[in-house]
């Protein structure tokens, strides 16, 4: 009897050593969905949601029932409107989709399951040319970060309406779990790391450099917005930058200046330092010269952008490298 028992706790014990093994913050066993789409040279998705229902709370934060087809096979999952300013003026809000880990492991799947989607915000050209460019400008950071990026997945996505079967048919990009990111990099997300000094964050200038060269002011490491600050075992921290809507490098139709760094048009350039020390950007600086071939190539590689878009961007890049070329490029803002 008493070996019985023993046998029984000890399967119970294991059971739950799995079970929090495949869905808790550790490492999660077989691919991830994200994975499998990544392998793919081209990734076209039908989502499926009641879309009258989504548009009527898009100020809310609430979830609703919808479906993704991929390839033939339907995964369930929930939906919710994302973002701050594109929520309210893009034709297509920005999403979060959390997909149903029974779904997820019955495909063969671990469960990593909750994705930003970026959508279009307006549905001519330009909609389109602004994603592929942010998209672009996530790869750009990859390149200059590899161990301090999110991955993403550039998706052809048509959008249904459930309610009358209306559709539209749009590039999307998929943004990795966070849960994914933060294994990927041994980290844990710290989420009220408010204030941090610029020494306790490991990529203070190249982030900053980064985010000038690209030209978008809409972050804030002291506010901890468009970005994950995660710490490192030995209680450092990095900061993996998101959302780039709002850069000089993409040059969204909707997007402006921000006038409390007296900037006039979105391409203006201000190189954000948020921190009470003084930075030493030379490192920095050297490394960036040192990538800059590798990235005007990345432009000029970039498959879905038009020449024209490409020179633009070149042109805008290059202007970057010709303002740290400058002894007086940095003033603290």
């Amino acid at each position: 009897m008493t070996r019985f028992f023993f046998t029984l706790v000890f399967s119970i014990l294991f059971s739950c050593a799995v079970f929090a093994d495949q869905d808790g913050g550790g490492a999660k066993a077989g691919p991830s969905l994200f994975d499998q789409w990544l392998t793919e040279s081209s990734t076209h998705i039908t989502f499926r949601v009641n879309f009258d229902t989504l548009e009527a709370n898009r100020k809310t934060e609430n979830f609703f029932a919808a479906t993704v087809i991929h390839n033939g096979e339907e995964l369930e999952l929930e939906a919710a409107v994302r973002g701050r300013f594109r929520r309210r003026t893009c034709v297509m809000p920005p999403l979060e989709l959390k997909f149903a880990k029974d779904g997820l492991r019955a495909a063969g799947l671990n469960t990593h399951n909750d994705f930003k989607l970026v959508t279009h915000c307006t549905g001519d050209a330009a909609g389109q040319d602004a994603l592929l460019r942010e998209k672009l400008a996530y790869e750009l950071y990859q390149t200059v970060a590899p161990n301090a990026s999110y991955r993403t997945k550039l998706l052809t996505v048509t959008y249904v309406n459930t309610v009358d079967g209306s559709s539209t048919t749009s590039y999307g990009i998929l943004i990795e779990d966070n849960d994914e990111l933060q294994n990927r990099l041994d980290t844990d997300n710290c989420k009220s790391c408010y204030a941090l000094p610029a020494e306790k964050i490991t990529n203070a200038e190249t982030l900053a450099l980064f985010q000038f060269m690209i030209g978008n002011s809409d972050f804030s490491n002291r506010m901890v917005r468009n970005l994950k600050l995660l710490e490192n075992a030995n209680g450092t921290y990095t900061a993996v930058p998101y959302d780039f809507d709002y850069s000089g490098l993409v040059n969204a139709t909707y997007a402006n200046g921000f006038a409390h760094y007296n900037e006039t048009k979105v391409t203006d350039r201000t190189l954000i330092w948020e921190y009470d020390t003084a930075p030493d950007f030379s490192g920095s600086v050297a490394y960036f010269v040192s990538l800059k071939d590798t990235l005007l190539q990345q432009v000029e590689d970039f498959d879905g952008l038009s020449a024209e878009s490409k020179r633009e961007i070149t042109r805008y890049l290059k202007g970057f490298y010709k303002e740290l070329a400058s002894d007086a490029f940095y003033t603290a803002k």
